[in-house]
């Protein structure tokens, strides 16, 4: 039972830019193009994106490419 781990500034600002890639491109970004917006490298951005999958702000198939979407969350509460 994890306690509710909040994300790191460099992982919430991971999320709005894929937030932002998707509102303007209609589409998910790619490692590559996070990577350049936030201009770090690709393997910072995968592990990012590993704890923002972990904290369920983000969903990702890792054989699909621009899988990447955000979790919406109305009220979503377990059990």
């Amino acid at each position: 039972m994890p306690a509710s781990k909040k994300p790191s500034k460099p992982q919430l600002e991971t999320l709005e830019h894929i937030r932002q890639y998707i509102a303007k491109h209609g589409y998910s970004p790619t490692l590559a193009d996070l990577a350049e917006l936030a201009g770090v490298r690709q393997n910072c951005i995968a592990e990012r994106l590993g704890a923002l999958v972990k904290l369920n702000l983000i969903t990702k198939t890792p054989s699909i490419p621009r899988s990447i979407r955000p979790v919406e969350h109305a009220d979503d509460s377990a059990g």
